[in-house]
């Protein structure tokens, strides 16, 4: 039998529950009663105008509170004067205090059994387990499943705890986006969430794959930096739920994708869709996707719009918004006196059917950090205030509520951006305030960077560390980048500051520019996120960089899984002088700029021979080469030559094919005359064919069946070693996930949606004060 305390539902999704098996226990129809405010009806079931059955629904955590409640509803219930009165609670009842109720309610309620304690309740969620899987958040939050859900192997996602589970649960909202994204899931098996930013992309993610936990699936893959580790961690025969959340996002909008991620996501996409024990789920915002589009030919694929899931309001009605407020004002217990201005002024209805509604508003101004500092009287007001213009609940808790110090650390974070290790982010603070005390009023000392970041955390950031317990700092949710960039546009002064003492080189690339729009395949952009520098402002950037190009270090960090250990580290990206010229000739148009393009020139020619490479640096010399080869002296058959040592993957050997564009005829004189180069790509493949796992066969057959037909290199018995390896593993024993057991929408919308939300906001008050 099931063992619920049915507390994790707010009192109308308890209600709901309540009819629902009641109907199923009584054979009967009960609607909604929602004719008057407070009339002592929850449920109703009529026989006739004069004999009718009144059952009322109560969520408390103890008998006396319970107990307490009736004793106030005796007036309401004799002036109902049912035949028969049944009462539903989630306080699980003695005999004794079943007895205490019936002499209470006498003559209403005729016999005990007209009394569902907790008890009774999980009784009947026995006899009908599919009203159990109709209330999915029920049953989601249940301890066997969340036991299950917490006990699956988790990989590279520290924040997956308990109450985080819990709190995501209590206060989600079914609605038609998560339906459709579980068919679109039963189809393709992976689904692209796509949406305005704080639609609730990412809390439709987290439900998802907490669904998918407990319907069996054995570990869970966050993806946080590329697709790399989903490559990495992914296993045949192991029922695996990925989630990339911002796929698009922090990779796309800085910088051109590396490593032909593009082609790697869509190979993993293509993955994952072929098999029958994995699923696969992307979020980004709409807008990143478009322009994915206009850089990337791939992601035009048709399979990808057939499995995207646009979240928009649309997907959520008039009551799923009711019941969103209602969650977000029930569980964070907001005080007696903020919330009664809520109500008073029926606020909760133009917070409903506000054109801005968004969910990402309301859970942040219903946090503790942010309603307890504003006064009562003014809740309303800064609600819709929030809600007219987003970001400006951000100013509201930057400018008020955290101190001078915790105000630069937001502001220099902003510029080195996230995840960033928590030493790098002191020695940032560190020399800012070394820098700036006097003008910002503020000193540097350990203990008081300790009480920022405990006072930032959990408002505007969040701490992950990694299996060595070295600490990175993180935004808590994209939001918060957004609303710094807005907002230092009005601070030029500022921003002078925090170029002038900025440590790292990508600090000076992250959120600024020079130019406001770019040109993407012929159509032009703005640039979004992005801080524009014009006169003086611009001249101190150009200068900075310039001038400390060679002691500017970098604070850029990404998380590297080993696959073997499953333990993940944090790894810091280190910044060659291509990498550095190769962010600026991203960002300058240089033949405007004389003074960058000679410092370039300058430093390439002192370091054109193609020597070291490693990683991303061989697409950023061949970046390079490309803009500045007719303005530099160097000899083109050894530069290929020199360059050609370098590669040491195959999929490195995409940067080299470059050359067939910048030089045809040295390329083409080269790999048909090159003995030594030719050796080293045949001795790859045969390595990478042999070291191959198993379930990355498939795309290490692609790459070398590519390769070779490029470089005329014979690769038919790796071909057929591979294809047996294939074969031999697909013939392995694998339990399929039931695809066709999904959960059903519930077809359930009140008759009358004005007065059930009006009634439901009405109750609010009382619920909270018992």
């Amino acid at each position: 039998m099931p063992d619920y305390n049915f507390l994790n539902l707010s009192p109308p999704e308890f209600e709901e529950l309540s009819r629902d098996l009641l109907q199923k226990h009584l054979g009967v129809h009960l609607e909604s009663f929602t004719s008057g405010r407070d009339s002592g009806i929850d449920l109703r079931h009529s026989f006739n105008p004069k004999d009718k059955l009144i059952i009322q629904c109560k969520r408390y955590k103890d008998f006396n509170s319970l107990y307490n409640k009736l004793k106030k509803e005796i007036p309401k219930v004799t002036k109902l004067n049912p035949i028969r009165y049944i009462l539903t609670t989630s306080v699980g009842l003695t005999p004794n205090q079943k007895d205490e109720i019936i002499t209470l309610l006498n003559p209403f309620i005729q016999s005990s059994s007209d009394i569902f304690g907790r008890d009774d309740l999980n009784n009947l969620l026995g006899q009908f387990p599919e009203i159990e899987k109709l209330h999915f958040k029920l049953w989601l939050s249940s301890t066997n499943i969340l036991e299950r859900i917490l006990h699956s192997k988790i990989h590279n996602q520290s924040s997956f705890e308990e109450e985080k589970v819990k709190e995501t649960v209590r206060v989600y909202v079914e609605n038609k986006s998560y339906y459709q994204a579980l068919e679109i899931i039963k189809s393709k098996k992976y689904v692209i969430i796509s949406g305005m930013p704080g639609i609730g992309k990412t809390t439709l993610a987290r439900i998802l794959v907490y669904h998918y936990l407990a319907n069996g699936f054995d570990e869970f893959v966050f993806l946080s930096d590329s697709i790399n580790d989903g490559y990495d961690l992914y296993k045949e025969n192991t029922k695996q739920v990925f989630l990339f959340d911002d796929f698009l996002g922090r990779n796309f909008l800085d910088k051109k994708l590396s490593n032909n991620e593009e082609q790697r996501i869509i190979r993993f996409i293509e993955k994952v869709s072929s098999s029958n024990d994995k699923v696969l789920i992307l979020t980004t915002r709409e807008y990143i996707l478009a322009q994915a589009k206009l850089r990337y030919d791939i992601f035009e694929n048709p399979s990808l719009e057939f499995a995207k899931c646009v979240i928009d309001l649309s997907q959520y009605t008039k009551f799923v918004r009711a019941k969103i407020l209602y969650n977000h004002l029930f569980f964070a217990k907001i005080s007696e006196s903020h919330l009664a201005d809520i109500l008073d002024k029926k606020t909760y209805a133009k917070i409903i059917n506000h054109p801005n509604y968004n969910p990402r508003v309301i859970e942040t101004i219903t946090h503790p950090d942010v309603w307890k500092h504003i006064k009562p009287e003014e809740f309303s007001i800064k609600f819709i205030d929030f809600l007219n213009y987003p970001e400006s609940i951000w100013k509201h808790v930057y400018e008020n509520q955290i101190s001078k110090f915790s105000q630069c650390v937001l502001a220099n974070l902003m510029t080195a951006g996230v995840p960033i290790l928590l030493d790098d982010l002191k020695q940032l603070i560190q020399n800012f305030a070394k820098t700036h005390s006097k003008k910002y009023e503020i000193s540097y000392s350990e203990i008081d960077f300790k009480k920022s970041i405990r006072e930032l955390e959990n408002t505007f950031i969040s701490i992950k560390k990694d299996s060595i317990n070295k600490f990175a700092v993180d935004y808590q949710n994209p939001s918060v980048q957004d609303f710094l960039v807005n907002y230092f546009k009005e601070f030029p002064d500022y921003i002078k500051d925090i170029i002038n003492s900025s440590i790292y080189f990508n600090q000076l690339f992250k959120i600024f520019a020079i130019e406001e729009y770019y040109q993407m395949r012929g159509e032009t952009v703005q640039r979004k996120n992005r801080i524009i520098l014009k006169g003086n402002l611009k001249e101190i950037y150009i200068n900075k960089i310039l001038t400390d190009f060679d002691f500017l270090n970098t604070s850029v960090i990404s998380r590297v899984t080993f696959s073997a250990t499953n333990n993940s580290q944090w790894y810091k990206k280190q910044y060659s002088d291509y990498t550095k010229i190769n962010e600026i000739t991203k960002e300058f148009l240089v033949d405007e700029h004389p003074i960058i393009k000679q410092f370039i020139l300058d430093r390439f020619q002192s370091i054109i021979e193609p020597n070291d490479l490693s990683g991303e640096e061989l697409g950023y010399y061949i970046n390079i080469l490309d803009q500045f080869k007719d303005e530099c002296t160097f000899d083109k058959n050894e530069t290929i030559k020199s360059f050609s040592k370098n590669i040491v993957m195959l999929q490195q050997t995409q940067d080299f094919e470059r050359f067939e564009d910048l030089f045809p005829d040295e390329y083409q004189e080269f790999i048909e005359s090159d003995e030594d180069f030719l050796n080293n790509i045949e001795e790859l493949m045969k390595e990478e064919s042999s070291n191959a796992e198993e379930y990355y066969l498939e795309d290490t057959l692609y790459e070398i069946k590519s390769v070779g037909d490029k470089f005329g290199i014979d690769y038919y018995g790796l071909k057929e070693k591979i294809e047996e390896r294939m074969e031999a593993y697909k013939t392995k024993q694998e339990e399929e996930y039931n695809w066709d057991d999904e959960k059903k929408e519930s077809s359930y919308e009140p008759q009358n949606e004005n007065d059930t939300i009006r009634d439901m906001f009405d109750s609010l008050r009382t619920e909270l004060n018992n």
